[in-house]
């Protein structure tokens, strides 16, 4: 039986991890109240377990308990789950984490019988009382499972009501030889076929398990065949029969119906259906006569014009294939992208040659041809009659690659028409002859195509809509107004400036029944605003991909969407859209995926370009001969049989070591309060360190340190930016998505959310004046966002650019008293003398706003100092706890000349520090080879009657003593300048090489200092352990991602040598700086895994 020490220990690390799993939300009419779903589980699969139960030697619950596990991560996405497990009968559900990591169902019943023991054995411990004691809120529990079916039914009472956080309770019972599944769930959260849903994923797992033990649980789909064919073929978009014609055949037709019907304006130009056939016929027999080939590939060089259009028209009716490139284009992209397309041909016209005259000079054998000269050519302007396959390339549009250079993304006839036949009818082109659709879109843009042809298949106008109106809301509006426009579609950004212009100058379009939107989210904010100025408009949230011929799905939205996320809709025609796994197999209905697409809509890949086209492109193994493309968009079912966005999977970049997700942050921006529309752009500092700075459009800027705060609950400190700009309105580039590129060139502009410098906090003193040009500088953003009350490190200052400050005040302050005094306001005033410097080696990074109800020493890992503990320290900010960071004598680099201290004498002084202090509730942590000191502060410190609450050792193994005193023959065998170099790598002194060379070969001094001090302090200890170990509770901090620390789950009881309570706590990453890194994260580990604090 477990010692109700081990009892602890185990529920205190179940707490501290945490977790809740929840399931997907599946009804269309959820109505308060529970259900229940009962299924038979066949006798020759309960047979089949009970022999392998017996075989494992585990009780049969524990096989319940696997397939469970192996259900929840399908449903939530995740490999590890959280349920609350039944253990006893009558008993309360205990959480339980399970992890569906082992790749074999027979692993993974072993792990999973694992984890049911240690809860049985701990059964009787008072988890509630342990939780309250340690100040934490129960984490929501929504599934629960009784897996005995030993326990027989659940008692009534039981069965009739669900906790308060409870949607779904899952019993496994045997009575009267039948064994049985039972579920009860909410019916808000599920419906009654959901429910059976799930009961058939339990009850699959369990074949499986049955069936064969030995194979690879990840490779098996818990989906029943109904549920494949609903996926694969019910959800799809509805299947239409398109003409056994191309695009351009369609038009032709149309000719013939109505030659003089108006088919396209622009400005005060427009030509007839007969006019623009004539002179698309003229441009593709000259295209002809210059040798074009079947799928030759032809750019168009032209602004958008009717040339353009008719230009369009006659590379399709020559067989060839489209290439928009705009005139405006440098050179050298103009020449990138002519040459991976192989183009033998361009058709342009004076004014738009510039750029493209110098990429031709590259390309000797690409034939330029002018639209005028091939208008002037011969007199035939019939129709070339060339013969055109339905699977023919159509089109090349480049996109931009995550490498940096561009991809041509290929599209065949099929699927352009396809698309083209979507838009007519979910945007109701199709209502009569004449509609109007507005072309706004540029030319490399592939919503250009469809706004410039999809008139013309329906008796239609387009109207093509000048750049420079564009740019212009109050001509754009009128023009819209003025060309009786039906059909629109822009950006999210640019409908907010057009919505904008309307709320405040209202005015009727009474032609325009739809706006199409697409290419950013749709916020439902901006959908409220859109039906309360104009109700009678439909909104249509496009969703698609260059790829995949453009848009695949269309949410038509007459009214504001009552989720809070707006759908991206259903498939259109003939377009199949899965949600499904790393391995293409769908995921049950509402759990999280990525969306892959098939059908008709996807296109051949990338032009001459193999290696990227495999990656995305592949054939679909669920339907023979067709392909598939794997979009990198992350999203789910709803049950509504539409598809809902969740992210992508690779908007992501590197700062300071640290790799972030920028959607991430703008995620969390747009949710503040007063922010319509966000962008993260990111940002060199003078040094060339990158930083991130935020924009942001409202109806007003908001206080600097508002947003910093709410950012800051939930990033990470290194995900905040450094500086936020407000516009009136974001930057469009000429696609109408925002323009980061002009962002970025904004960000040296002062912000105004945080006012100028004649503010009533500018700095008004000569020093704070002289300080604020340095921090300026040394942050990198402008010195009119510097005030007296700005926090160097909470602008997104570094131990780094805390030395450059150092050293661009000429040593007029210490690393020290950056550390110590981080409020510009207080460090001029300690430079002025009127305030005292304090001597010592600890530095006060937090100080509670009353009475302490503890105190945090922190020891910096080999060659680090105090100001490494700054972002853990902001996490803890408010929680009443003091923290302190030693700064290690000898490691201000700045500093003239200070000798490295022993490991002795600086425990020593740190201790007595504590005892002068009077800081009590004391808590010591540790980092790598700062364990060896925090481990002899807490001797110590107990030698003196100073009570130590906890020792955190953070990101650090006992090890063995021979590996150690090896360690320190290594680094005493090296140089400052090769450990600086070993260094430099290192994500904890990734900016290392920012140090001009003395600078850094003094950090790596320190570091061989800092270690061999260590190394020597616990092989001394592994020799010869300590008579009596230390009485206070030790706890190993380490994360997954660590290879310093690997095998820790087991390695890390090596710490009972010199302690005799020690536990681990696992961060899931963070490297081995987490402090760093994951600040929030470990802050938390401070906060949980304590001891609970007295209060004063």
């Amino acid at each position: 039986m477990a010692t109700r020490v081990a009892d602890r220990e185990f529920w205190r690390e179940v707490l501290v991890t945490g977790g809740s799993t929840t399931i997907p939300r599946w009804t269309l009419r959820p109505t308060a109240g529970a259900d229940e779903h009962e299924a038979v589980i066949p006798d020759d699969v309960m047979n089949a377990l009970r022999r392998l139960a017996k075989d494992l030697m585990m009780p049969l619950h524990s096989v319940m308990l696997a397939a469970h596990a192996k259900v929840l991560a399908a449903l939530s996405g995740e490999h590890d789950v959280t349920t609350g497990c039944v253990v006893e009968e009558g008993g309360r559900p205990l959480p339980c984490r399970l992890t569906t990591a082992p790749t074999s169902w027979r692993a993974l019943l072993l792990d999973t019988h694992r984890v049911a023991s240690e809860l049985l054995s701990h059964k009787d411990f008072p988890v509630d009382e342990l939780r309250r004691e340690l100040g934490l809120t129960e984490p929501p529990i929504e599934t629960v499972i009784h897996p005995n079916p030993a326990f027989g039914p659940c008692p009534a009472g039981v069965a009739d009501d669900l906790a308060e956080d409870t949607v779904l309770r899952v019993a496994f019972s045997e009575h009267k030889g039948r064994s049985t599944l039972r579920l009860r769930y909410r019916t808000d959260v599920v419906d009654a076929d959901y429910a059976a849903r799930i009961a058939g994923y339990h009850l699959t797992a369990l074949a499986l398990v049955a069936a064969d033990p030995d194979a690879e649980h990840a490779r098996q789909s818990l989906l029943s065949d109904e549920e494949l064919r609903l996926q694969l073929e019910g959800l799809s978009g509805p299947r239409r029969t398109l003409p056994d014609a191309r695009m351009h055949e369609l038009f032709e037709q149309r000719v013939k119906l109505h030659p003089h019907a108006v088919a396209a304006v622009h400005g005060d130009r427009e030509w007839t259906y007969q006019e623009l056939n004539a002179r698309a016929n003229r441009l593709g027999r000259a295209l002809l006569a210059r040798g074009l080939r079947r799928e030759g590939v032809v750019a168009v060089v032209t602004e958008r014009n009717l040339d353009w259009m008719a230009a369009v028209l006659a590379v399709f009716k020559a067989g060839g294939v489209y290439l928009p490139i705009e005139p405006r284009f440098p050179a050298d992209r103009v020449a990138a992208m002519l040459s991976r397309a192989a183009c033998g041909l361009v058709l342009t016209e004076p004014g738009s040659t510039d750029s493209l005259d110098q990429a031709l000079d590259s390309l000797p054998d690409v034939q330029k041809l002018l639209v005028g000269t091939a208008y002037d050519e011969g007199d035939r302007d019939d129709d070339p009659g060339v013969a055109v396959a339905p699977d023919q390339l159509a089109y090349i549009y480049f996109t931009s690659g995550s490498t940096g250079e561009p991809k041509g993304a290929m599209c065949e006839h099929a699927g352009m028409l396809n698309h083209l036949y979507a838009k007519i009818e979910d945007l109701e082109l199709d209502v009569g002859e004449g509609q109007v659709v507005a072309q706004t879109a540029p030319q490399c843009f592939d919503i250009s195509l469809w706004q410039l042809l999809s008139a013309l298949l329906v008796g239609g106008r387009t109207l093509l809509v000048e750049q420079e109106v564009i740019l212009d809301v109050q001509r754009f509006v009128d023009r819209i107004a003025r060309g009786r426009v039906a059909v629109l579609q822009v950006v999210p950004s640019y409908l907010e400036v057009v919505l904008a212009y309307l709320e405040q100058h209202p005015r009727e379009l009474p032609d325009l029944r739809c706006v199409s939107v697409t290419g950013e989210a749709l916020k439902k904010e901006l959908t409220q605003r859109w039906f309360a100025a104009e109700p009678g408009i439909k909104l249509v949230n496009a969703y698609g991909l260059t790829e995949t011929c453009d848009d695949t799905n269309h949410e038509v939205l007459d009214r504001v969407p009552d989720r809070e996320r707006v759908p991206l809709g259903p498939p259109v025609n003939n377009v199949h859209a899965y949600v499904v796994d790393e391995r293409l197999s769908p995921v049950p209905l509402g759990a999280p995926g990525e969306i892959v697409f098939s059908g008709v809509c996807v296109g051949r890949g990338y032009v001459n370009d193999p290696v990227r086209t495999e990656r995305a492109f592949m054939p679909d193994p669920h339907r023979a001969g067709a392909r598939l493309y794997r979009s990198g968009d992350h999203g789910r079912w709803l049950p509504e049989g539409k598809l809902e966005f969740l992210g992508r999977r690779d908007t992501q970049v590197k700062i300071r070591g640290f790799r972030i997700e920028i959607g991430e942050i703008e995620n969390t921006l747009l949710q503040v309060p007063g922010v319509r529309d966000g962008a993260v752009v990111v940002a060199e500092r003078p040094d060339r360190s990158k930083r991130l700075v935020a924009f942001y459009s409202g109806p007003g800027p908001l206080p600097v340190e508002d947003l910093r705060g709410r950012l800051g609950e939930s990033l990470p400190e290194y995900m905040v930016p450094s500086a936020f700009h407000w516009r009136e309105r974001l930057p469009l580039t000429a696609n109408g998505k925002t323009d980061r590129r002009a962002l970025a060139a904004l960000v040296e502009e002062p912000d105004v959310a945080e006012g100028d410098e004649k503010g009533p906090h500018a700095p008004g003193t000569p020093t704070e004046q002289r300080l604020a040009a340095a921090w300026a500088k040394v942050l990198g953003v402008p010195q009119a966002q510097i005030d007296r009350r700005t926090h160097f490190f909470d602008r997104g200052g570094t131990s780094l650019s805390a030395v450059q400050l150092v050293i661009a005040l000429d040593r007029a302050v210490s690393l020290k008293d950056v550390t110590r005094h981080p409020v510009l306001a207080d460090l001029a005033a300690l430079v002025d003398g009127r305030s005292d410097r304090r001597s010592g080696l600890l530095q006060s990074l937090c100080a509670p706003d009353g009475a302490p109800t503890g105190a945090l020493v922190c020891f910096p890992y080999a060659g680090g100092n105090a100001v490494n503990f700054q972002p853990m320290a902001k996490a803890l900010h408010g929680s009443g706890i003091a923290v302190y960071a030693v700064e290690l004598p000898g490691h201000d680099v700045a500093a003239e000349s200070e000798p490295f201290a022993s490991m002795a004498d600086v425990v020593a002084q740190v201790v007595a520090e504590i005892v002068e202090r009077g800081l009590s509730g004391v808590l010591l942590w540790g980092h790598s080879s700062g364990a060896a000191f925090a481990v002899e502060a807490a001797r110590q410190l107990h030698e003196h009657g100073v009570e130590v609450r906890r020792v955190f050792i953070g990101a650090q193994l006992l090890g063995d003593a021979a590996d150690r005193r090896d360690a320190v023959t290594e680094l005493t065998g090296m140089n400052d300048a090769e450990i600086a170099a070993k260094l430099s790598a290192d994500g904890g002194y990734a900016e290392l090489h920012e140090l001009d060379a003395r600078r850094a070969e003094h950090i790596g001094a320190a570091y061989r200092h800092d270690c061999v001090s260590a190394h020597r302090y616990f092989a001394d200890l592994l020799d010869a352990p300590p008579a009596v170990k230390l009485s206070v509770p030790v706890t190993v901090v380490v994360t997954t991602d660590d290879p310093i620390t690997a095998g820790h789950s087991r390695r890390h009881r090596d710490w009972e040598l010199l302690a005799a309570h020690v536990d681990l706590h696992e961060l899931a990453e963070g490297g081995h700086y987490f402090p760093r890194s994951c600040p929030t994260e470990a802050a938390q580990v401070v906060l949980r895994a304590a001891e609970p604090l007295p209060s004063s």
